[in-house]
């Protein structure tokens, strides 16, 4: 799939409702265990991880549309990078 492509699907689940609020269900769960003090290690643990997975997945969609942002100024400017750097 084409950098245009993937940004492309990272715009539609960003502006996706239902994407949205199953994203802030599932934050606001894991929030829920780290604000019961009665919580297990493990649960707190899980919970963890998933926060650290979602981290992932918005870190990986920030990528996406930044690599389209910077195909874009070079599709702009008719140059690539490593043609700039040998001059």
């Amino acid at each position: 799939m084409n950098i245009k492509d993937r940004a492309a699907h990272v715009k539609r689940l960003k502006q996706d409702e239902a994407f949205n609020v199953i994203l802030t269900e599932i934050k606001e769960d894991v929030a829920s265990v780290f604000l019961n003090p009665h919580s297990s290690y493990e649960d707190r643990e899980e919970a963890h991880h998933i926060v650290r997975a979602l981290a992932k997945i918005e870190d990986r969609m920030a990528v996406i549309l930044t690599d389209e942002a910077m195909f874009d100024k070079q599709q702009k400017r008719g140059s690539v990078p490593w043609k700039r750097l040998t001059k």
